[in-house]
């Protein structure tokens, strides 16, 4: 008999296998509009590089000003977009997503120098830090720079959202995140509990998760403004945010080496362009049927899925006070 069970395992990895490969080849939105954006203003971080400095391409060829946020920030990345855009309506800006006082400085310049934001992009993130590295805030990097710092920054920025007639919010999520391991027991009053060093490497999961879960409630309190909040699922895009899990995998930790394998798999087989991959964000930012959309998570395959927690209402509250607390909101900062 073990053999019919071994024969049934391997038809089943393959069946997965064929599925995962549909997926990754058909399975990603296409964005046909031509949607022109001259006249509207865009805050793109990690606009650098990957799928973040895709988005900025696509924005920027649009007519749209575009404003980049991350720590690379050089006259010669500014020059390489207005040169493939012919779109000189570029601006870098110097943010550092492992510090709130950094993403509180960019804040407050924006909100002293713009009029308005039409769009924002909460596309900053990691595949995995070392489970001892630290922010100077005192917070794991990977929860830090994936999650609380735009958080933080989306709640700032919500005035300039307001004064733009349809302001759009998108985060970058992945499909990692129905994979996360964030229960009642993770979230207190004051913070979201890390993981212990034997899970560590599903903390990216977790992340995304909280992505989905933050863009959810924005989405609902700045409804009465006209602001949508959704996000969308990228797929395996080839970027260099999967090399960040193998540069940090403890090969002591079973787990990290399951995460490790499994993320190398993904790429090579069923990893896609960027350019592709960010379509379900150009999508959202830019199309006439996503004007009063809000609250989705954008995928072509099982559309607007999401984790079956995110329809915890009191687990996603509790994760909302307890991000409040961490990021330290002011009570006039709060969204009401």
């Amino acid at each position: 008999m073990w053999y019919i069970l071994l024969l049934s395992i391997w038809c089943l990895l393959f069946a997965l296998f064929i599925i995962a490969f549909l997926i990754s080849r058909f399975g990603y939105v296409t964005c046909d509009n031509n949607v022109c954006l001259l006249g509207k203003t865009a805050l793109v971080t990690g606009g650098s590089t990957g799928l973040g400095h895709e988005i900025v391409l696509s924005l920027a060829s649009r007519g749209c000003r575009v404003i980049i946020a991350g720590r690379t920030i050089n006259s010669a990345l500014k020059n390489k977009i207005i040169e493939e855009t012919n779109n000189p309506n570029i601006v870098l800006y110097h943010v550092d997503f492992t510090s709130f006082k950094s993403v509180r400085q960019l804040a407050k310049k924006l909100n002293e120098t713009e009029e308005k934001l039409d769009i924002l992009v909460n596309n900053s993130g990691i595949g995995k830090s070392l489970y001892t590295d630290r922010t100077e805030d005192g917070l794991d990097i990977t929860m830090q720079i994936n999650h609380y710092s735009p958080f933080l920054l989306t709640n700032l920025l919500a005035g300039l959202l307001k004064k733009s007639n349809n302001g759009r919010i998108i985060f970058t999520s992945s499909f990692l995140s129905f994979f996360h391991v964030i229960t009642k027991r993770s979230v207190t009053p004051l913070k979201i509990k890390n993981l212990p060093q034997a899970l560590y490497g599903l903390t990216y999961g977790n992340t995304k998760f909280l992505n989905i879960v933050s863009s959810d409630i924005f989405a609902e309190k700045l409804k009465k403004w006209n602001i949508t909040s959704n996000v969308y699922n990228p797929l395996v895009a080839k970027t260099n945010i999967f090399n960040q899990v193998t540069k940090n995998v403890d090969y002591r930790i079973l787990v990290d080496n399951i995460v490790n394998v499994i993320s190398k798999m993904l790429v090579n087989l069923f990893g896609i362009d960027p350019k592709l991959s960010i379509q379900a964000a150009i999508q959202l930012a830019t199309s006439k049927e996503y004007t009063n959309i809000s609250g989705t998570f954008l995928g072509k395959v099982f559309p607007k899925l999401k984790p079956r927690a995110c329809h915890d209402r009191i687990l996603c509250e509790a994760i909302w006070r307890a991000s409040e607390e961490v990021v330290q909101l002011t009570d006039e900062e709060k969204l009401k």
